[in-house]
């Protein structure tokens, strides 16, 4: 028969059937519908909202649509960190709701909602 255990913090560890689960390991009455969620001592909790991205390249076709290129562009060269965070070629996605590119739209006069909606 299948024990489920979580670590000290309420994580989800697995399933153990026949094995022994790690030390500290501490037994729950069920396995969670996802494996992000936590346990509080009592129950479940809520499924973690994953926050949404849009390609970089989707937002600056949006933003050059605009008008306002240009701008942003200025805007980007004029603050290191943001430039080296938006070129950042690793990361070619940015999520829906990030601040500092939603007060960059802001201030460049255009709706953060639809430039950074998803594609």
């Amino acid at each position: 028969m299948t024990k489920y255990f979580v670590d000290g913090d309420g994580v989800y560890i697995g399933g153990f059937d026949g094995a022994k689960p790690p030390k500290g390991a501490i037994e729950v009455p069920d396995a969670p519908q996802d494996a992000s969620q936590t346990w509080d001592g009592h129950a479940w909790g809520a499924v973690p909202a994953v926050r949404q991205k849009v390609l970089k390249s989707v937002v600056q076709s949006r933003i050059i649509d605009a008008g306002k290129m240009p701008d942003a562009y200025a805007a980007l060269t004029q603050n290191p960190i943001y430039f080296a965070r938006w070129f950042a070629p690793d990361r070619p996605e940015v999520y829906c709701d990030d601040p500092d590119a939603i007060q960059l739209l802001t201030a460049l006069g255009l709706d953060p909602g639809a430039i950074l909606a998803p594609a």
